[in-house]
């Protein structure tokens, strides 16, 4: 493990990737949706939508400047 959560979490759904011999990228997708929604409802509950935006917010500033400048190759 590294001092990045980012880099962590991004190197065991590459091994986990890697590891199968076939991908469903759509059920990945939906299954790391729902870790993000369960981190979300940790926070008390009127801070909910908020999170939830920021998180929407975010995945589409980061979706755009990849888009604009190649494959996300973010080092920390």
């Amino acid at each position: 493990m590294s001092d990045c959560l980012h880099c962590d979490i991004n190197e065991l759904v590459r091994e986990r990737i890697e590891s199968q011999e076939t991908v469903d990228l759509g059920d990945l997708v939906a299954r790391m949706s729902e870790s993000l929604a369960e981190l979300i409802m940790i926070a008390p509950k009127d801070q909910w939508a908020a999170l939830l935006a920021e998180a929407v917010g975010h995945l589409g500033q980061t979706m755009l400047g990849d888009m604009e400048e190649g494959a996300s190759d973010t080092a920390h």
